[in-house]
């Protein structure tokens, strides 16, 4: 009987044992998730918006968001699935995703033309900026949709010294290299810096020094 009580017991130990190793693995795994799927207290998106980017006659569809400061895109199937989703990286107030287009750069690869008003700045100097980046689609596969962090298309900038200027840049496409591919020119003034699309979401930029 002795022997069958200590059995018994370590019995429902172990029991006790697996039930908390449950609990604590749980615990561990609900964790990582929401390290990995934050849980945001203020949300805001935008209306829906329908442009075809693969061509195929079906448009898919996007929106941009906002989730306690931060912005997102993010772009669904055109049977409403969800399959691509790009934060951008916001530097003040009034951040937001203010316009869009869509060019092709050559036979495989389109891109979409992100133009970003990255918010305000006005704790000593006041400055607002705007950028685009630069989200590519090749061959019509949205595994291949990749967002590159391009320069700035818009500044304003006020000192304390009462200094002020507005800098408007200026983005066009443009075969340089007669590649038959084309490439993505930001100008302001004189200086013009290229950016050409090498592959698989890379990007490489050449020319002047325009302003980041």
């Amino acid at each position: 009987m002795v022997t069958f009580g200590l059995l018994l017991s370590h019995k429902a130990f172990s029991q006790d044992e697996r039930t908390f190793r449950d609990i604590l693995t749980h615990s561990e795994r609900l964790d990582a998730t929401r390290r990995l799927a934050p849980e945001y207290k203020y949300q805001a998106r935008s209306h829906r918006y329908y442009l075809d980017i693969d061509e195929d006659g079906a448009p898919e569809s996007f929106y941009s968001s906002k989730r306690d400061g931060e912005d997102w895109l993010t772009i669904f199937s055109n049977k409403g699935r969800e399959i691509y989703r790009f934060r951008f990286d916001t530097v003040g107030p009034w951040s937001r995703l203010f316009k869009i287009q869509m060019r092709r750069i050559s036979k495989s690869t389109k891109v979409l033309i992100l133009y970003f008003f990255e918010g305000m700045t006005k704790y000593i100097n006041f400055q607002g900026t705007s950028r685009v980046y630069f989200l590519t689609l090749e061959n019509n596969n949205f595994k291949t949709l990749s967002t590159f962090k391009g320069p700035y298309t818009w500044d304003e900038y006020r000192s304390f010294k009462e200094h002020y200027h507005q800098r408007k840049f200026k983005v066009s496409l443009f075969d340089f290299d007669k590649d038959r591919e084309r490439e993505i020119a930001v100008r302001y003034g004189l200086i013009t810096r290229v950016y050409k699309f090498m592959g698989e979401g890379i990007w490489k930029s050449y020319g002047g020094e325009v302003p980041y």
